[in-house]
């Protein structure tokens, strides 16, 4: 009779054991199936962002190979208004020279123009007191 009423407690025990395994199963269960569906929206939210990452990435290749032309561009462009500028320094430095090697024949014609406009505006000058005078004349009589 012991042996019969401990194979009952066992049993009892055994009962109890698989009821409460199967809620925790149970349990366990439903916690996989909310992961499962977490995981499945985070996969297509993964992808997503996958995807646009590459894009982006591919975006921001075209931008750098187009800042390298650009900037290629720009480096002939600076080459040639530096060649334009020692081109003008050339012509700076020809013109300087020449002008110190003629600065007294400079100085003459300067002279020269300067006498020929003073020389001019006598002229005028008097012509127009000439003119005056004449018309002044003609008055009296």
């Amino acid at each position: 009779m012991i042996i019969e009423i401990s194979i009952a407690v066992i049993a009892f025990a055994v009962v109890i054991f698989v009821i409460f395994a199967i809620r925790s199963l149970i349990s366990v269960n439903k916690t996989l199936e909310s992961v499962d569906k977490t995981l499945n929206d985070l996969k297509g939210k993964a992808e997503a962002a996958v995807e646009e990452s590459t894009h982006t990435l591919a975006e921001t290749r075209m931008l750098v190979e187009d800042i390298r032309q650009k900037s290629k561009q720009t480096d002939q462009i600076f080459h040639s208004v530096s060649e334009v500028g020692e081109t003008i320094q050339g012509v700076s430095t020809s013109i300087s020279k020449n002008a110190e090697l003629h600065k007294d024949r400079l100085a003459n014609v300067i002279a020269l123009v300067g006498a020929g406009l003073d020389l001019t505006q006598k002229w005028r000058k008097d012509r127009h007191t000439q003119g005056k005078q004449t018309a002044n004349g003609r008055n009296l009589k």
